[in-house]
């Protein structure tokens, strides 16, 4: 049997390498885009529930390979934690909560309360995000017609079914459901801009719809994910004109679920 000795500065650097190879097992990371409302929902919840985190800023016009091997399906957010990545907006949501179950929590305690909050978040995504990117994609003035009204009517839906007390839809406590909508309202600026639309102010429901977008606005947790709207509206340009090849822009334009 052959012994090699090792110098002791070798044994430290092996340790160092050891620790750094754990470290960057165990630490947070946000695989995210600036302007992807889809990511800034995770932004959102991580800076919620205080993780710390990595940020790292990815292009999905420009996918890596290393970036794909953490999401095949080339999507942000992406969030890894334990050196496994997790991926699709909701489900990091989830996943926070059930990964840190001691920070503040981002679904009610509650079983009925947490259904409340699957169905409205089901709604968000299916009735209320896919008009946001058809009124903005489509220019044709019968399209526009109907999109700003099917738009409206789920807005006020949202609105309606949100706690009369508030501030946030089910309360007091921000949460999921909160997070499911707010970066698209926060986009608004970006219809008014290539569509000047706009949500109206003299509805009865507005008052509440306002005191939620506000409280949300303010929220410590969204004030570092809110990108400066001029800045927004000059990347949006792609979808304006209808020239993005974005996963989101090619389900609309076949008619299909969001990616």
């Amino acid at each position: 049997m052959f012994y090699f000795p090792i110098r002791k500065s070798t044994k430290i650097q092996f340790v160092f390498l050891y620790l750094r190879i754990i470290y960057a097992m165990s630490e947070t990371r946000l695989l995210c885009s600036w302007f992807c409302p889809f990511a800034q929902r995770a932004w959102i919840g991580l800076q919620e529930k205080e993780i710390p985190y990595k940020y790292e800023e990815i292009d999905p016009y420009n996918k890596t390979e290393e970036f794909l091997k953490f999401n095949p399906r080339g999507l942000v957010p992406v969030v890894i934690h334990n050196g496994k990545a997790i991926y699709e907006s909701t489900v990091c949501l989830e996943y926070m909560d059930e990964a840190w179950p001691d920070k503040p929590k981002l679904m009610p305690k509650d079983p009925y309360d947490r259904a409340v909050v699957r169905i409205w978040a089901d709604f968000v995504t299916k009735k209320i995000i896919p008009f946001f990117y058809s009124l903005l994609m489509k220019d044709d003035a019968e399209v526009q017609k109907e999109g700003r009204k099917s738009f409206l009517e789920n807005v006020e839906a949202y609105t309606k079914a949100m706690s009369p007390t508030g501030p946030y839809f089910m309360g007091e406590q921000f949460g999921l459901i909160d997070i499911m909508l707010y970066p698209w309202i926060q986009r608004m600026p970006i219809l008014k801009f290539y569509r000047d639309f706009e949500i109206p102010t003299d509805t009865d429901w507005y008052p509440r719809f306002q005191m939620w977008y506000k409280a949300c606005r303010e929220r410590k947790s969204i004030v570092p994910t809110v990108a400066d709207d001029q800045r927004l509206i000059d990347e949006y340009k792609r979808y304006a004109h209808n020239t993005t090849q974005s996963q989101v822009a090619q389900a609309i334009r076949a008619g299909k679920a969001l990616p």
